[in-house]
């Protein structure tokens, strides 16, 4: 018996193997023998056209008759079980089955083994409790100590190797040569050599010695892991990456794919056995919320650890919504069957919007507050039942969803709702503690932080999942329904305010800028409470701003955009959204000039305060303007990062991006479609130099900068903070500029900055 943690779980020969922590920090190594089963619905006839396609496998493979429910009809049906011998072997006895059987539906074959075990015996990641181990290493028995839905719970004691390219200013995407750098125990150790096998004998010794629980990496899956493991293979070096030597490793190969109007790219996997491999270069969530956001996320989809790191947010979902259907008895279909309903043109007219957005006042304000609908959407769903299943269904007539009058079903509760309580329920207890323990100075708030923010990207993604074209429980009448329920909700709260003498600024969906002179914090909150009562949707005030900006769009100086706002709280904490500083696209050196204007313009408490700081800004901005002219600038400040949308040899413009990728492929760097690009412009024109840009990784001393080019950044977001006052960058540059300076290549300048960022005059 072993009190502890489940930590990692894949399959194996043996079945399923599991590994444990203890409370000692001690691992344990067990397995269970478990048979993953799928479900098809077929006649008699079928079913021995199946055991025929059966016997060629050299495991058993058994055939049952079962009954299980539909999840649309709620009805029972008669199927056939397939029960396959194999863990391993699971998905080529699908593939095989479905190669044979292509116009059957199959049910429950496209969930990994790992997934049905813990579904089929109520287990998940990270669980505290008892276990029983016999002789033969066997998992027996177990009691558990712990929910996956708990708030309060404690990790295992976990040991962590961090494992790093060096230096870290170049991705390992563009090296040759193994530089590495890694960290435990709070000692850092650099290996280098021109020989790999003895970097690769020095890794070990570290493995060895540390015996990690998480290795933990940037571009581990892309580059680092198989790298080290395919040198490792030639020069005939053990590397223990697994703590289970019996197994090898769980790889998956890297994707591109179209989403949202863009393309995005997706590195493989690179999962090992027995310890967990993090990389944070291939984990949304690692990012947003760190370790303790991943397994708040695992311990609730019942997806290890490794997988849900990588994973989108839209899979996690997903993996609730089965582990529900599988719990309650219902099949689960390998792919999204339902049609969108027919619907005459008034009714897709109606139908087919979004939420609700009302344009801002352009320009500054003073005194305004921002309420905000407390997960609007997630809200949505669980208060009106709102679930594929649920919207249209076949025994209700109650035209609930407004103006579109679709039946909401009043006999059951959909899956949906059913799986997103339990997020917005903990999501609630984890933002109030955490204000709780912030006001105390307890420094726990930071973890009740990081776990709030995993689940607002789970209540975030929800909504669009539901609608996602593959999503396995997704139908676009829900998707719909929501947006009709939350625009009868904006349109509600409106009506309220202005009810009571507010001014309706703006609106995004689910939050809203309201202005009343002389209005008070309590004004506000009693407002709230007020609309929250009467939609039946939680709104709280965010904050009241002393000033707040809705700058002019960039296409069109003449109107506001929605989505693009900044502004100082009473509290003096700032708010930016979609402005220079907030995207990822703009080189520091411009984000650096814009977060020094706003820092002197936090200080301003008045819209009026602001234009009298009007020569302090200026000179703040033209400080930089200035340093850009002077060819001094540090170039690794004025790196660009773009995203790939193709192939390089599929470009047919001379683009910056186009240009970047095919010379970074001629130095042997392949980049995939979605992968993103980092360079310093050196003539956007392309007359004085036609390579018009130069990747990071072959940016040499005598490359220099475009001046004008990056000039035009700079002035452009000085006018995002100064249009309101009459300076766009046409009038800056007359001001600042106004005859343009050729691209100076000043190596000293140049020289310089290398020296203070990397120590040496060599580009890495």
């Amino acid at each position: 018996m072993m009190t502890g943690w489940l930590f990692d779980i894949y399959p194996s020969v043996h079945g399923i193997t599991l590994w444990f922590i203890d409370t000692e920090g001690r691992k344990h190594c067990a397995h269970d023998r478990f048979t993953p089963s799928c479900y098809l619905r077929v006649t008699e006839q079928d079913t021995d056209r199946i055991a025929a396609v059966l016997r060629a496998f050299p495991f058993p493979v058994q055939l049952s008759r079962d009954t299980r429910k539909e999840v649309y009809a709620n009805q029972d049906w008669d199927v056939l079980r397939v029960a396959i011998g194999s863990t391993l072997q699971f998905k080529t006895v699908i593939q095989r089955l479905e190669h044979h059987l292509p116009h059957f539906v199959f049910f429950n074959s496209d969930i990994s083994p790992q997934q049905l075990y813990l579904y089929h015996t109520g287990l998940f990641p990270l669980a505290y409790g008892d276990y029983e181990i016999d002789a033969e290493g066997r998992l027996v028995g177990w009691h558990l100590q712990d929910a996956a839905d708990a708030v309060e719970y404690t990790l295992p004691p976990l040991t962590t190797l961090v494992l790093k390219n060096r230096p870290d200013v170049v991705s390992p995407k563009y090296r040759k040569l193994l530089q590495l750098e890694i960290t435990y125990d709070n000692t850092t150790y650099a290996l280098e050599s021109a020989a790999p096998d003895e970097v690769l004998l020095a890794f070990a010794r570290h493995l060895e010695r540390c015996d990690p629980d998480i290795i933990l990496t940037e571009y581990g899956d892309a580059v680092l892991l198989p790298m080290l493991t395919r040198l490792a293979h030639e020069h005939r070096i053990l590397l223990p990456l697994n703590r289970d030597k019996t197994i090898g490793y769980f790889t998956t190969g890297q994707s591109s794919y179209f989403a949202y109007g863009k393309i995005v790219h997706k590195d493989g996997a690179f999962e090992l056995a027995g310890r967990w491999h993090l990389d944070i270069e291939n984990s949304f969530m690692m990012g947003e919320a760190s370790l303790d956001g991943v397994a708040e996320i695992a311990r609730l989809t019942q997806l290890p650890v490794q997988h849900q790191s990588r994973s989108t947010i839209g899979t996690a979902l997903s993996s609730m919504q089965l582990s529900w259907a599988y719990r309650n008895g219902y099949l689960i279909p390998a792919r999204k069957r339902e049609p969108e309903d027919f619907k005459s043109a008034d009714l897709l007219l109606l139908a087919d919007r979004g939420g609700l957005i009302f344009q801002p006042d352009m320009g500054y304000h003073e005194q305004v507050a921002e309420l905000d609908f407390v997960s609007m959407y997630p809200t949505i769903m669980v208060r009106h039942n709102v679930s594929p299943e649920t919207v249209n269904c076949h025994c209700c007539r109650n035209e609930a969803v407004p103006e579109l009058h679709y039946t909401i079903c009043e006999r059951r509760e959909g899956i949906v709702p059913a799986t997103l309580r339990t997020v917005v329920h903990k999501r609630g207890f984890y933002k109030k503690e955490k204000k709780r323990l912030k006001a105390l100075g307890d420094e726990r708030w930071k973890l009740y932080d990081r776990r709030q923010n995993a689940l607002k990207w789970m209540l975030v993604t929800c909504f669009g999942y539901l609608g996602y074209k593959n999503a396995r429980f997704g139908r676009i009448e829900a998707h719909e329904s929501v947006n009709a329920f939350s625009r009868d909700a904006i349109l509600q709260a409106k009506e309220i305010a202005e009810g009571h003498g507010f001014h309706f600024l703006h609106a995004i969906v689910d939050c809203m800028w309201l202005h009343k002179p002389g209005a008070t914090e309590a004004d506000y909150e009693a407002l709230a409470r007020e609309v929250s009562t009467t939609v039946g949707i939680d709104i709280s005030l965010e904050g009241i701003y002393n000033w707040i900006l809705y700058p002019p769009s960039k296409m069109d100086p003449r109107i506001p955009t929605a989505n693009r706002y900044v502004g100082w709280y009473t509290n003096n904490e700032i708010k930016i959204r979609g402005i220079e500083i907030r995207r990822r696209d703009t080189p520091v050196f411009i984000k650096r000039l814009q977060g020094e204007m706003l820092k002197v313009m936090g200080q301003a408490g008045t819209v009026s305060a602001l234009q009298e700081m009007l020569p302090v800004l200026l000179a703040t901005a033209k400080e930089f303007v200035d340093l850009l002219r002077s060819g001094k600038a540090n170039p690794l400040e004025l790196v660009v990062r773009r995203h790939l949308s193709q192939e390089a040899g599929d470009y047919t413009n001379r683009s910056a991006n186009a240009i970047v990728a095919q010379a970074l492929e001629e130095a042997g760097i392949s980049l995939a479609p979605g992968e993103s690009v980092e360079y310093i412009i050196v003539d956007a024109t392309g007359k004085r130099n036609p390579e018009k840009a130069k990747a990071v990784a072959l940016y040499s001393l005598d490359d220099g900068y475009d001046i004008e080019k990056y000039t035009d950044m700079a002035l452009k977001a000085t006018e995002t903070l100064l249009f309101p006052f009459g300076y766009d960058a046409e009038k800056l540059r007359s001001l600042w500029c106004p005859a343009p300076v050729r691209v100076q290549r000043r190596r000293d300048a140049v020289r310089t900055a290398q020296q203070e960022l990397f120590g040496t005059d060599d580009m890495p």
